[in-house]
């Protein structure tokens, strides 16, 4: 991982498909799905940042990044902010 958003990453193709899904049976777009989709970016990346913390050790030394590194002794603090 070059970056230290992976996380994000995840959480962009993850939710995907809430996009896709609407704008397939609606034909087209409008602030539900968009709003679904941001809300399963938050959760995507919470839940997959407190599941990184278990790695940091191997991800030090394999020199690989995550937000669990980035967000190190402040990630209850930073994950808060995206649930508001």
């Amino acid at each position: 991982r070059v970056s230290y958003w992976p996380q994000l990453v995840l959480g962009f193709t993850f939710n995907w498909g809430a996009l896709m899904g609407f704008a397939a049976i609606t034909g087209s777009i409008s602030a539900v799905p968009i709003c679904l989709y941001i809300a399963g970016i938050s959760w995507t990346l919470i839940y997959d940042t407190i599941y990184a913390h278990q790695d940091k050790k191997d991800d030090i030394v394999a020199g690989v990044k995550s937000t669990a590194l980035l967000f190190g002794d402040n990630t209850k603090r930073t994950l808060y902010a995206f649930t508001a």
